[in-house]
């Protein structure tokens, strides 16, 4: 019996291993590139939800505002004298301030971890640069400055330093009868 010469076209179980493993190579590689672009994708519609409900969260705010005269004439009062306001104003505007500002606080760390819109994070910036000038809320942060975390506190600390406060509220209008009425 003669013996048949190897046959060239069949591959050796190790180059079978060799071929199978390049291709799960391959396939791994394609997955990870696949997971990290949904986690991208997914982590920017997180960012963006976290951004629209902190949003919708300060409007919210913004509307007992517009919605109650009384509180949007106290809120021009204090922001330009909270140290002359009675007791009971000062508790009033503290307790709508205080929630804006944990807002704020908690929009400042999601902004600094990258989980809010940078542009929208740059509106509010530009808001709490403009209102940290407002003599009152320079008295009335002096004062609950502690009830903010550190982070935020030198945050503020940074734009009260940097701008000078305004001698006159931007919103004083004497004309405005609903305040001169008593309604704040």
């Amino acid at each position: 019996m003669s013996a048949s010469p190897p046959d060239k076209k069949r591959w050796s179980l190790g180059k079978i291993l060799q071929v199978g493993e390049l291709i799960a190579a391959a396939a791994v590689v394609i997955s990870v590139v696949f997971v990290g672009l949904e986690v991208r994708q997914n982590s920017r519609a997180q960012v963006l939800s976290t951004t629209q409900a902190a949003v919708s969260d300060y409007i919210g705010s913004l509307e007992l505002l517009s919605d109650n005269p009384g509180l949007a004439c106290l809120y021009v009062r204090a922001a330009q004298d909270y140290e002359g306001l009675s007791g009971s104003e000062r508790l009033r505007f503290s307790a709508f301030y205080m929630s804006t500002y944990y807002q704020l606080q908690e929009m400042h760390r999601l902004a600094e971890e990258g989980a809010l819109d940078a542009d929208t994070w740059a509106g509010f910036h530009g808001l709490l640069s403009e209102t940290t000038r407002y003599p009152g809320v320079r008295q009335w942060f002096a004062q609950r400055r502690s009830w903010f975390s550190e982070r935020f506190q030198a945050y503020i600390d940074e734009l009260i330093k940097d701008a000078a406060p305004v001698d006159a509220y931007l919103f004083e209008d004497e004309r405005d009868a609903a305040c001169e009425n008593g309604a704040g």
